[in-house]
């Protein structure tokens, strides 16, 4: 796995740092504006996943400059209660506690969509993101590359999903099918698509 043990390994000590990243990445993401009226929320979001995968997955990046980073956990690890507590996130995740019901309504909808794929053990590429000023110039390809040669090792799936329909066309140049497309309920209203890359 010399593309993946290459990539940069996110520390405690780099958390901040990867939030920017993401945060800038997603600032005109539309699911996190139609859910959160503030950005300090929509980091708070971001910094909760990151935790959670810091703790019950990897999160990387593709040096210590933080172009670009990637959090993944293994199909088997979800966000509960008991995890955010474990994850150091869960006085933050208090923090977004008035949007929990919008936020329960997506989750809710996704897990009901992803439950019908039957998918089996599989990695989880729960977020990515390249910050602005590095995007286009090859550092989300690097991340996916170090994936997918990770995923090809371990003989395993990797799953993932975009609400954005221009992210389409490049998962799927890098052997990802979308598998269902959702509709998710109100107050969204907004699709989302579920992607897998299967076992090569």
């Amino acid at each position: 796995m010399a593309l993946f043990d290459d990539l940069y390994k996110i520390q405690k000590k780099d958390l901040k740092n990867a939030v920017s990243v993401l945060d800038n990445a997603f600032s005109e993401d539309s699911i996190w504006k139609e859910v959160f009226s503030d950005e300090d929320k929509n980091r708070i979001l971001t910094e909760v996943m990151v935790r959670f995968c810091l703790k019950y997955g990897n999160v990387l990046s593709t040096s210590d400059n933080l172009e670009g980073v990637m959090a993944i956990t293994p199909h088997d690890k979800e966000m509960t209660l008991w995890s955010l507590i474990r994850s150091g996130a869960f006085f933050l995740s208090l923090k977004i506690a008035s949007e929990a019901k919008v936020m329960k309504v997506l989750t809710n909808a996704v897990q009901e969509a992803k439950r019908d794929l039957d998918l089996g053990p599989h990695i989880h590429l729960l977020i990515m993101g390249v910050s602005q000023e590095f995007q286009g110039k090859g550092f989300g390809g690097k991340l996916l590359r170090a994936l997918i040669e990770k995923a090809g090792t371990e003989r395993t799936p990797i799953y993932l999903e975009t609400q954005k329909e221009e992210n389409i066309s490049l998962y799927e140049k890098y052997g990802f099918s979308v598998k269902k497309k959702v509709i998710l309920p109100e107050p969204l209203n907004l699709p989302m698509w579920l992607m897998l890359r299967d076992v090569k």
